[in-house]
Parts: structure tokens; sequence; C-alpha cells
């Protein structure tokens, strides 16, 4: 079996892109050529199964996910490379960021929330 190897050419220059912040919510616009369209079906297609015995995603919910795909691989690739980095080399780049030393986060406790309605809850399996 012979993999054909297509490669997409984006132009960024004539991209559409839109981001439209209102209160809480974000809307992000993306207007792409016939040519990138037909390529997005064929990538959802794929990676779904297409509709016919695959899963039907509608490409709203699609996009969230090859979003914070995209997001998630992005900030995994920033860990490598602060993982990397010596204290000294950390303290300077938070500086240069503005960032003081740092955060503390203060996560409560399971017990001191109150009773749960979690199935997989020890007290709960109890219960039952």
């Amino acid at each position: 079996m012979k993999v054909e190897n297509n490669k997409i050419r984006l132009k960024s220059s004539e991209w559409n892109f839109k981001v439209n912040n209102k209160g809480r919510r974000m809307k992000i616009y993306i207007k792409l050529t016939q040519e990138e369209s037909a390529r997005w079906h064929e990538i959802k297609n794929a990676v779904t199964g297409g509709a016919v015995g695959g899963q039907n995603v509608a490409d709203d919910e699609f996009a969230k996910i090859m979003l914070f795909r995209g997001l998630n691989a992005f900030m995994d690739d920033i860990h490598s490379a602060l993982d990397e980095m010596d204290d000294s080399e950390k303290q300077k780049l938070l500086e240069e960021a503005g960032v003081e030393g740092t955060v503390d986060v203060a996560l409560p406790n399971i017990q001191n929330l109150g009773p749960t309605s979690d199935i997989n809850d020890e007290s709960n399996k109890d219960a039952s």
C-alpha cells in the first residue's frame, strides 16, 4: 500500500481571522478558501471516520477539539523547555515576563468540600 503525502500550503497573508471578545465569551472567526475548506473536511473525516460508520461531529466541535489539542501541545512544549532550564534562567525569564517569584496555589482538601455525588467517592460506595 502506497501512502500519498500531500502538503497544505497555507498563505497566512491571505487569512481572514477575527477574534471578538465580549465580556466572558470569545468568538473566533476563520474564513477559509475553497481549497482550505476542502482540506478541513478531509482532515475532519479522516479523524472522525466520516459520517458513515463514524462519529458525526459538528465543525464547531471539531474546531474546538483541534484548538485545544494545539494549545495543549504548545503548553507541553513550553513545560519541556522550562524543565531544561536551570533555576537562574527560569528566574530571569520570570522577571522579563513581569512575574514575581513563584505563585502558591492552595488546593482545597476533598474532605472539607462536604458531601459529593461522585460515584467513585469511597463514602458513597459504602452507602450502597
